[in-house]
């Protein structure tokens, strides 16, 4: 069977000196693509199969694989490289992308917020902290990893002065609440530790602003194409980072190296 898809290349394996397969996000999730002789300089689908481009494939099924016929660039996403953390970050992204989509299911808003972060960090047009945590936060939440945050989950407020943010838990509490149920868990580990001596158990507190607060909500309930429409300090978007990068590394279970190396290249930028 031979069809038509719009995809964008998250990775690729070279197979040989001129082959590679290619790993697709498209709108049906992902799908592992053979390229023949497509890294040949000469070979007329070279533009279209290059890492991170935008593409329209044709393709040939044989049972679970598919063969590249043609691939037609729609955009490459080129600037992405100027920069040591723009391509650090495009490498992230696509990371947790693949992890996130697959084979055979839905990825339609995936594929639209990839895209857009690609050409957000590719223009320039904010900083890459908030294009990471942008993603971060808003890929999960359309996986169904969506924090509760539309108040305290012990009491229901939301205008607060500081947010007490469960990782593990998704959902924020108040001061009042948080110091409340923080007494029942030590009385409960005391008691529990004092019965049989075993307790296991961990839970990552952050303590947030009401701009990180606002701007999570933002993020999670913003419409595709307004969601990078916000402004955001300096220190807060610090703290947006930290916390959106911590529910990513909690939720996914898993250190990826990429958001190391992202790190470490914009630690040295500073």
């Amino acid at each position: 069977m031979i069809e038509t898809i719009r995809g964008v290349i998250l990775a690729e394996t070279a197979v040989g000196d001129y082959d590679k397969f290619m790993t697709v996000l498209t709108e049906r999730g992902t799908m592992s693509v053979f390229g023949n002789g497509i890294k040949r300089l000469k070979s007329p689908n070279f533009v279209g199969t290059q890492l991170y481009s935008y593409s329209e494939f044709t393709v040939a099924q044989k049972g679970d694989k598919y063969y590249l016929r043609e691939a037609s660039l729609i955009e490459s996403f080129f600037a992405m490289r100027n920069t040591i953390e723009g391509i650090a970050l495009a490498s992230y992204i696509s990371q947790v992308a693949v992890d996130l989509s697959v084979e055979g299911e839905g990825a339609r808003e995936l594929l639209r917020l990839v895209l857009n972060c690609f050409y957000i960090i590719s223009e320039g047009k904010k900083p890459i902290g908030q294009v990471k945590a942008v993603f971060e936060l808003r890929a999960l939440a359309d996986a169904g990893y969506a924090p509760d945050i539309v108040g305290c989950n012990g009491c229901g407020k939301y205008n607060l002065n500081v947010y007490y943010f469960d990782v593990e838990g998704g959902n924020f509490l108040c001061e009042d609440c948080f110091r409340r149920r923080n007494a029942d868990f030590e009385d409960a580990l005391r008691r529990e530790s004092e019965s049989d001596g075993i307790y296991s158990g961990a839970r990552l507190i952050m303590i947030l602003s009401p701009d990180v607060y606002v701007a999570m909500r933002y993020i999670l309930y913003s419409r595709p194409e307004r969601i990078f429409a916000f402004e955001i300090r300096d220190g807060a978007l610090d703290e947006l980072c930290d916390v959106c990068e911590k529910y990513v590394t909690c939720h996914m279970e898993k250190n990826y190296r990429t958001l190391d190396f992202y790190n470490s290249v914009v630690r040295k930028k500073d």
